[in-house]
């Protein structure tokens, strides 16, 4: 299992070092930092989501064992508390594909492109672990 605090991390290197800016709309580039928009609570749920959809997408039914739970005071409704299945490098690989995906030449990611890639990538509900 990762810790959700070297999770975040490395996430936020992710997006420092390449350059991501994830903002609300064309309109208003106001930028979070990286660890805000990591938080369990936040944006972390949904690009690990996208992330194992990515991987999945390649290596067939492979699950991250993603251990995502409803969350109604959450940004996106749900909270990350694990991820049971998957090495931290794998993760970082295919949030950084799945970023890539999203982003434009300046590395700039618009919220709503961001949701609606989302929604396209991941109609299936998140896997969660097997019970031990």
């Amino acid at each position: 299992m990762i810790p959700i605090e070297r999770l975040i991390d490395a996430l936020a290197s992710l997006l420092e070092n390449a350059s991501y800016h994830i903002v609300l709309s064309a309109t208003d580039n106001t930028a979070f930092t990286p660890r805000r928009l990591l938080a369990p609570d936040c944006l972390l749920p949904v690009l690990m989501r996208m992330a194992e959809e990515t991987w999945k997408a390649r290596a067939g039914q492979v699950s991250f064992g993603l251990a995502i739970e409803p969350d109604r005071n959450a940004l996106c409704g749900q909270r990350l508390h694990a991820v049971h299945h998957a090495p931290l490098s794998l993760v970082i690989l295919c949030t950084d594909q799945t970023l890539q995906s999203v982003a434009d030449a300046q590395g700039l990611i618009l919220l709503d492109t961001l949701e609606r890639h989302a929604n396209t990538l991941c109609a299936a509900p998140a896997s969660q672990p097997m019970p031990v």
